[in-house]
């Protein structure tokens, strides 16, 4: 076996750890997703530099990526929407729940579905080095994993009320998982080189985002996401425009 498979396997490993954990404590959880994110980030990176790509570590990958980025955030994000509810309604109960309540906490699970179909068309796709199709799966699994280490370790006050207002919650949920399967293009963050020509817009993704961590560590991390979409927008206006950004 490879060792980038090895790496993906344990990209896996961290995602089923990260489930686990998510009953009781989301913050770890969060982490497990995020070490998650490096181990995927690294597979590719080891597959490059060794010249290891193969139709199996492909699909291996796409497994691994719907467990730690379509399933894990998943039950953080139930958490959040449970403990949302509880804040809302302090007699809630699993033994009454109304029928929006139901449907309110399956809806959680909309980031597996959705990243699912999207891990699926991506696998049968082209191969396209600039940009993809859709929201890539780790941002938007990254995202909710954030949210839930964020909750627990902030003491803004907004912040933490942010983060348990249920339709706030339903908005990110839905939002982000409808731009997963959307036929946007994203560019890639990979650096082929760094030279400019070429890269503009991954050195206006990448400064800002690294002036972020440094001043608010992770806590940045769902600004960084928001400001990739944004990018992306504002990327595909200009070149329907008929510019040229790179």
């Amino acid at each position: 076996m490879s060792i980038p498979s090895i790496i993906t396997m344990l990209n896996l490993l961290s995602g089923c750890v990260a489930i686990l954990l998510s009953f009781h404590d989301i913050a770890l959880a969060g982490l497990m997703i995020l070490l998650a994110g490096v181990l995927d980030f690294v597979d590719g990176l080891a597959a490059r530099v060794l010249d290891a790509y193969s139709d199996f570590g492909k699909e291996l990958d796409s497994l691994a990526d719907m467990v730690s980025f379509g399933v894990a955030p998943s039950f953080i994000l139930f958490q959040l929407l449970h403990m949302s509810l509880i804040v809302k309604n302090p007699g809630f109960s699993f033994d009454s729940l109304a029928g929006t309540e139901i449907l309110i906490l399956l809806c959680s699970f909309l980031p597996a579905v959705f990243a699912s179909l999207r891990l699926a068309r991506f696998n049968l796709e082209s191969s396209k080095k600039d940009s993809f199709i859709g929201l890539p799966s780790p941002a938007a699994g990254i995202f909710f994993a954030s949210a839930g280490y964020i909750f627990l370790t902030t003491d803004t006050r907004w912040v933490q009320e942010a983060l348990l207002n249920t339709p706030l919650l339903m908005v990110l949920n839905i939002g982000l998982s409808l731009l997963m399967i959307a036929p946007l293009p994203m560019f890639n963050i990979k650096f082929r080189n760094f030279r400019f020509a070429g890269n503009k817009i991954r050195y206006l993704f990448a400064l800002p985002s690294l002036f972020m961590v440094i001043w608010w560590g992770l806590q940045s991390i769902p600004v960084i996401i928001l400001y990739y979409i944004l990018l992306s927008l504002i990327l595909l206006l200009v070149r329907e425009a008929g510019m040229r950004p790179d």
